[in-house]
């Protein structure tokens, strides 16, 4: 009963606290993404779709700290409340206490990897495409038969009509986006494309001319052009892939040669992601640790728990900043085996200060030898 009971009450607090910290940060980025698609003029309803898109990415980051926030609360209530001093005087070890939240830490890790393994890479990629892919419709609905319109900054284009199918007749396209470079494009047809990296104007059936400073000029002929509507020129008709370490999952992330990452930079960086998210799972359990024994340290005090918070909160965040230098020096100096060996030794650490601050004989004894 008394598990069931404290494990309730985590529980309603861990995913009140989780919701008020996402809902904050996910406030943050919904304002962000309505100002990049403020000239979109999206329908409500799509715009909404898109904003829930951030919520998974949002529910990663806030998983463990939510949990910290949690266990900090119930421990300094039951102290003020004098329920934690009534269990041990029924004669149950303070470490019972434990049991719920460690039952409460594991659903915490499963759902955290859950999200930041898998769920939260595929809805920041869905949100980047369909974002991409709202903007580029603007871009190329501004285009009017007949008449030359500015599509982008530095880019003027004109088309002679619009078919039936929705491409453009006779194109013709001024990019001035690069100071040192204008370039003109002369094509018999365009048509918008929406590909894995970008949004494109593929023209087909034309020409290029490019006027470089201090340069003579060039003039090529292409069957098909994908004109990057992010300012971006490809000058192939495939244009390479382009990957984004939020957007990859897992095992994408610690082996990113084999899904067609060839930048060494790159690699190093994405297994450092990698190995960080993995790393983080022990974040929860680290962050209840330290909140039971920061907490505890000391008898009743009705006015001293604000210094014990304080020095969990930073150790928490220490712990956290340590994740990141150790992911990243793993995955420069293949010490893969730090990101077990750090986490390891933090939990033993924190499990052997838990046990002494337990052991009331123990620390009573060397008090005495402290004295003496």
């Amino acid at each position: 009963m008394i598990d069931k009971f404290l494990f309730v009450r985590l529980l309603r607090s861990q995913i009140a606290i989780t919701l008020t910290l996402a809902s904050v940060l996910w406030l943050v980025q919904a304002l962000q993404l309505f100002d990049d698609l403020l000239g979109a003029q999206i329908a409500a309803l799509d715009f909404i779709t898109l904003s829930l898109l951030i919520w998974p990415r949002m529910l990663g980051y806030t998983l463990a700290p939510a949990l910290l926030i949690t266990v900090l609360a119930l421990l300094v209530r039951l102290l003020q409340d004098h329920e934690y001093f009534a269990l041990t005087a029924a004669g149950l070890s303070p470490l019972r206490i434990l049991r719920p939240m460690l039952l409460l830490v594991g659903l915490v890790i499963v759902l955290q990897a859950s999200i930041s393994f898998y769920l939260a890479p595929i809805a920041s990629k869905q949100l980047r495409e369909r974002s991409t892919a709202l903007k580029s419709v603007v871009v190329v609905a501004s285009l009017q038969a007949g008449s030359f319109r500015e599509i982008l900054p530095n880019m003027t284009a004109y088309a002679e009509a619009q078919n039936d199918d929705g491409s453009w007749a006779q194109v013709m396209i001024y990019d001035n986006t690069q100071a040192s470079t204008q370039t003109t494009y002369v094509a018999q047809s365009g048509r918008f494309d929406m590909r894995d990296d970008g949004a494109y104007l593929v023209l087909s059936r034309g020409h290029l001319h490019t006027q470089e400073k201090g340069q003579a000029d060039h003039l090529a002929e292409f069957g098909e052009y994908a004109l990057a509507l992010d300012n971006k020129p490809k000058t192939d008709g495939q244009a390479a892939p382009q990957f984004n370490r939020n957007h990859m999952m897992i095992h994408q992330l610690l082996n990113p040669a084999a899904h067609g990452v060839s930048d060494d930079s790159r690699i190093i960086r994405m297994k450092t992601r990698g190995l960080e998210l993995i790393a983080s799972l022990a974040s929860p359990l680290v962050f209840m640790l330290i909140s039971f024994c920061a907490i505890t340290a000391g008898g009743l005090n009705r006015h001293g728990y604000g210094r014990r918070i304080f020095v969990a909160i930073i150790a928490a965040l220490m712990f956290q900043i340590s994740i990141i230098a150790v992911a990243s020096l793993a995955a420069r100096g293949g010490f893969d085996s730090l990101l077990i060996i750090w986490p390891l030794s933090v939990l033993g650490g924190l499990s052997i200060l838990l046990t002494l601050q337990n052991d009331r004989g123990f620390m009573h004894r060397l008090m005495r030898r402290g004295r003496a």
